[in-house]
């Protein structure tokens, strides 16, 4: 009776000073469990079938090689984890699989990987979105310079909050909600931008590296990246409200979207950076000098050229011909991805209109100067659906020579 009394003991104490032990990390609550963990994880919102890890991490947020997973449970990017027995507090989560891309409008070509850490002691739900993803190596850089984790967490948010210019939440990344933060949706729509899930994935991969140890953004070239996006996102930011209405009421989601675009605009007019990669007119193509081009300010006559534009996802583009009579060839080169109204003879005009963006477009055009009633021709620029031109130039013609023109004849 004595020795199991003496091994009792022994045990008790064993016990004890593993608890100590794990006392001496600084987390006085070393052990929790849970009923049920549950959460968010959107791009837009992850699919079902989506995977879901979560992993137990020390308190200097390394991994302890326990791990729990499960599904998204449908396609609002929710999952639930039951019976999570005996855990350290903080947490990775780790989201695998395909989501609602709120540009387009549908499901992405490809899947990403977001991750989020979080402190579980007195949190039963977690959400994963692009702000946990971007702070992330933040917080963990942090830590391991000596920041408990609620600090390293508070600041990791607002400095990438910063980057877009945006306040910091009172809320935690971990708990923001797409339908309800207009600062985290507008932040997925930039990131997104007319972006591959690919690239995407690479530019949040970059800026989290490039904050990682100062918590600024230093390269200049993923600010600019940034602006592109946002700025193209601006030109649909009616579609973007539609696209993700619609997507809430398809799943029965009663939802008031947020006014995330005030957010884009503000980022577009006040960020630090000019958008860069806008409508491009290359200087020539394979059928010659680009009449769109600044470098081509007159043509010869009966010179073949190019009018060529390179128009990103996202924006538009209509030129119109306006003053003097001009060819284009049908065949065997015909125009690629233009849309060419009749040309009227009354007015001496005809419009170009780019049929898809991010496609190139181009024409073999010629101009014969004999067939013009004066030495140049007018070009105007409509871009991004713009109801006057955004710019206008008169191309001249070299060897100008004006005879009467038949219109009768030329039908």
């Amino acid at each position: 009776m004595k020795k199991s009394t003496i091994l009792t003991t022994i045990v008790a104490i064993a016990a004890s000073v593993v608890f100590v032990a794990c006392n001496k990390s600084g987390d006085p609550d070393t052990f929790i469990s849970k009923d049920v963990l549950s959460g968010y994880a959107q791009k837009g919102p992850f699919i079902s079938g989506s995977s879901v890890t979560i992993s137990e991490l020390n308190p200097k947020l390394s991994q302890t090689g326990k791990t729990f997973s499960t599904t998204i449970a449908n396609n609002s990017g929710n999952f639930e984890k039951r019976d999570i027995e005996a855990v350290l507090r903080y947490v990775e989560l780790k989201v695998d699989g395909y989501y609602f891309n709120e540009v387009l409008g549908e499901t992405s070509s490809g899947a990403l990987t977001l991750y989020a850490l979080a402190d579980i002691k007195d949190a039963n739900s977690v959400n994963v979105n692009v702000l946990t993803h971007l702070e992330k190596p933040r917080v963990e850089y942090l830590v391991k310079q000596g920041k408990n984790f609620a600090a390293a967490k508070q600041q990791a948010q607002r400095e990438v909050l910063a980057i877009f210019g945006f306040e910091n939440s009172e809320n935690s990344s971990e708990t923001l909600d797409l339908t309800n933060n207009a600062a985290l949706l507008a932040i997925s729509c930039i990131l997104q931008g007319y972006l591959s899930t690919g690239d995407m994935m690479n530019l949040m991969a970059n800026i989290s590296a490039d904050i990682k140890e100062d918590g600024t953004l230093d390269n200049s070239a993923l600010g600019e990246k940034l602006t592109n996006n946002a700025y193209a996102v601006s030109l649909a930011l009616a579609d973007i409200r539609s696209n993700i209405t619609a997507k809430y009421a398809e799943l029965g989601s009663n939802v008031t979207i947020p006014d995330f675009e005030s957010y884009v605009l503000s980022f577009v007019s006040n960020g630090t950076y000019s958008p860069t990669s806008l409508i491009k007119y290359p200087a020539n193509t394979s059928y010659g000098n680009n009449i769109l081009s600044n470098a081509v300010t007159s043509v010869n006559d009966s010179g073949i050229y190019s009018m060529a534009a390179d128009v990103p996802k996202g924006m538009s583009l209509k030129i119109v011909l306006k003053g003097g009579i001009w060819y284009y060839e049908a065949l065997p080169s015909g125009p690629i991805n233009w849309s060419i109204t009749q040309y009227d003879f009354s007015n001496r005009r005809q419009e170009f209109t780019v049929t898809e963006n991010g496609k190139p477009c181009d024409l073999k055009f010629i101009i014969h100067s004999s067939e013009n009633t004066q030495p140049y021709i007018t070009i105007e620029y409509y871009e991004n659906g713009a109801s006057t031109p955004t710019k206008v130039k008169n191309l001249l013609i070299e060897g100008y020579n004006s005879v009467p023109i038949d219109n009768d004849t030329l039908r």
